[in-house]
């Protein structure tokens, strides 16, 4: 089996930063390893197979080659491979007929948040520019009316759909943030999650090269989505995001 040499001090700092899991004892029942283990993996580097790997990515909220060394020396300790032939020399271009340069499509994971918490879901959605939704799971028609609520108090916060330069009235935010507690409630008695996580997008979108010195904005996007109770407790994979033009979860 192969293993894998982790970056022990990149996951021991990760793990202190955590508020769930934070100690060597929860989190090495958490991956299901020992605590002797983890000592030696935060310590001395141990090697690890990619089981592991993967488990202590989910668990610490970051992607497997954070936490382990592919660059600069062996990967993965065991018997040695056969060597790979070298690549032979590309054949010279024809610069004449060569297409101008394009951006190419480009998939990227990102972590999605499972919420309970009305106060984030509301700062995120009156703080971002606009709220996109996926729906992840089937709905009956009583999740399907709570879901339809809440997109809808949501999607009223964001900047695309009021005015940024007036103040939400105290007493407007107070109800508003009661009933989408009570929708969050409503949705997760019924094993319907929410989930959210937001990102920037470059603006105009366009699927070439931008021209030089062509001016531009950022605008955050909010996205919910709804889901399945998470494999992971509060985290879960939710889904794909296009990055070239940084568009809606897919």
């Amino acid at each position: 089996m192969k293993k894998y040499t982790s970056k022990g001090a990149t996951i021991k700092e990760l793990r202190e930063g955590l508020e769930r899991l934070s100690t060597q004892k929860e989190m090495a029942a958490e991956i299901g390893v020992s605590e002797r283990m983890l000592r030696m993996i935060e310590n001395n580097n141990a090697a690890i197979p990619m089981t592991t790997v993967d488990r202590l990515a989910k668990a610490l909220g970051v992607r497997r080659e954070h936490i382990i060394y592919s660059e600069g020396g062996p990967a993965w300790v065991g018997a040695l491979e056969p060597p790979v032939p070298p690549i032979p020399p590309a054949p010279p271009v024809d610069t004449a007929s060569e297409e101008p340069p394009q951006i190419i499509a480009r998939f990227d994971w990102g972590y999605a948040y499972a919420t309970s918490d009305e106060t984030r879901l509301y700062h995120e959605a009156s703080h971002s520019h606009d709220l996109v939704t996926s729906i992840e799971i089937a709905l009956t028609e009583e999740t399907s009316a709570y879901a339809e609520e809440l997109f809808e108090i949501l999607g009223g916060l964001t900047y695309a759909k009021r005015d940024i330069l007036k103040d939400i009235e105290p007493a407007k935010e107070i109800a508003l943030r009661r009933r989408i507690r009570q929708l969050l409630v409503l949705l997760k008695g019924n094993d319907v999650w929410v989930y959210e996580t937001s990102f920037f997008r470059r603006l105009p979108e366009r699927m070439t090269l931008p021209p030089e010195g062509e001016e531009h904005t950022l605008q955050s996007r909010l996205v919910v989505a709804l889901a399945p109770p998470g494999e992971y407790g509060e985290r879960r994979w939710c889904a794909d995001m296009k990055s070239n033009a940084f568009r809606s979860l897919m």
